[in-house]
């Protein structure tokens, strides 16, 4: 086939584009989504929470690039010295515009969603949880507003400056949910990633959609008004952008709440008089769970100073039952996606039993150096301890601290017994253990 016939060809999908103004943008698209969620494929307690909130948080980047192609695509091909873009011509009103929206929003949201597809794969075979549709549509719809966005600073600026002044607009706009929560109502992306036992409160996802939908047709409007020869005002148009104004200034004056706790049935067992609880939905963690802690609080000896109950932070009905739960003998653990139960469910277990380091009056500061402060010396034994704790998860063996490196398991409990008082009020000193006399 010849270059001329098959340019003929692949046309339809890009005309009246020339195909590198979209198949670079839509290429750089989905090597960025593919790196943002590929270390993700193999991380544990994956959910729909959480994939429904990432479509908005990992299209951040990839609206940028399309905006900028936008940009590049308007300032290029409707500046005025065109013969083909001139404003008395009746296509340049609104087919022309149309058109190229439809090719650029065309090829890099398809490229994002592309992008998207292996992470989704990931999420459906652990099936935790249940799609949020509005979220996803709210976050589909913004990358297509802010793609028209950077085409309206194409329309204006005509020219290559039109590629930085959409790049630097939607990355600002994209950015401004990290500056203040008001702003989550009207960004892709909430300024934390929720997960499993969470949801997006009720009136926060189809404001956004409603939001982006009024900026999609203010923006398309607004570019047609401007190509248009001559440019008539119109009361419909002036509604719109006021609409958007509006829906700007609204969730500054009565703040959203962001998120609702959504917990769901629980899934238990009972080792060493301690009840293990996770999200039905992490059901799979719970042996891992189970397993990891037990040999933690069979090392510390003493039954009455193990929690009632390990539960996983989705089943929490609210903050303030999470922040109660030492005082109601109940350990949280944030099982969330990514998260690493071979490092976090022993340190959570030693942490409960251990006293905070900070009651040693060192400000956290530990150290064994012979100029040390006795704060300090004192504050090394109990973060030593939490360490022999978490190790005994994997079977305890050597490690890194001196103080307990040589500690037998049975010698270490009967210390605890007999110096648990002033264990707890910080009051051992490195050189009163037993094993080192």
């Amino acid at each position: 086939m010849s270059p001329s016939a098959a340019r003929l060809r692949a046309s339809p999908l890009f005309w009246p584009l020339p195909p590198a103004f979209v198949l670079v943008p839509a290429g750089l698209i989905l090597a960025m989504t593919l790196a943002g969620t590929w270390d993700q494929f193999g991380w544990r307690a994956l959910d729909w929470v959480y994939l429904c909130a990432q479509v908005g948080a990992q299209a951040r980047l990839p609206v940028v690039v399309a905006a900028g192609a936008a940009a590049l695509v308007a300032g290029r091909f409707t500046r005025r010295s065109l013969v083909f873009a001139q404003p008395w011509q009746p296509r340049a009103d609104r087919d022309v515009p149309l058109r190229h929206a439809a090719v650029v929003v065309g090829w890099c949201l398809g490229a994002y969603l592309a992008g998207m597809l292996p992470l989704t794969f990931v999420t459906a075979a652990q099936g935790s949880g249940t799609p949020d549709a509005v979220a996803v549509a709210g976050a589909l719809t913004g990358f297509v507003a802010l793609t028209l966005l950077g085409y309206l600073c194409g329309v204006l600026a005509r020219g290559l400056l039109a590629v930085p002044v959409a790049v630097g607009t939607v990355f600002l706009l994209t950015s401004l949910v990290f500056v203040s929560d008001s702003w989550t109502a009207l960004s892709l992306q909430l300024p934390f990633d929720p997960f499993l036992g969470r949801r997006e409160a009720a009136a926060l996802g189809p404001y956004r959609l409603g939001f982006f939908l009024l900026l999609t047709v203010a923006v398309a409007w607004t570019v047609a008004w401007l190509l248009r020869a001559p440019r008539r005002f119109s009361a419909v148009h002036g509604a719109a952008v006021a609409a958007v104004a509006v829906t700007v200034v609204l969730p500054h004056l009565h703040p959203f709440p962001l998120v609702v706790r959504a917990p769901g049935p629980a899934v238990c067992e009972e080792h060493g008089g301690v009840r293990y609880c996770v999200h039905e939905g992490h059901a799979e963690e719970l042996a891992a769970i189970t397993a990891l802690a037990a040999p933690v609080f069979d090392a510390y000896g003493l039954t009455d100073a193990l929690p009632r109950q390990v539960r996983d932070q989705s089943l929490a009905r609210g903050d303030e039952e999470v922040f109660d739960g030492p005082a109601r003998g109940v350990l949280w653990l944030p099982v969330h996606p990514g998260w690493d139960p071979y490092q976090q469910v022993p340190a959570f277990a030693a942490e409960w039993l251990a006293p905070d380091v900070l009651r040693c009056g060192s400000e956290g500061v530990v150290s064994l150096d012979r100029n040390a402060e006795p704060q300090e010396r004192r504050a090394a034994v109990v973060h030593g301890l939490k360490a022999w704790l978490a190790s005994q998860a994997f079977g305890g063996g050597a490690h890194g601290d001196t103080l307990f490196a040589d500690a037998a398991p049975d010698r270490v409990r009967a210390w605890i017994r007999q110096d648990r008082e002033r264990l707890a009020s910080c009051e051992v000193d490195p050189e009163e253990l037993p094993w080192r006399t």
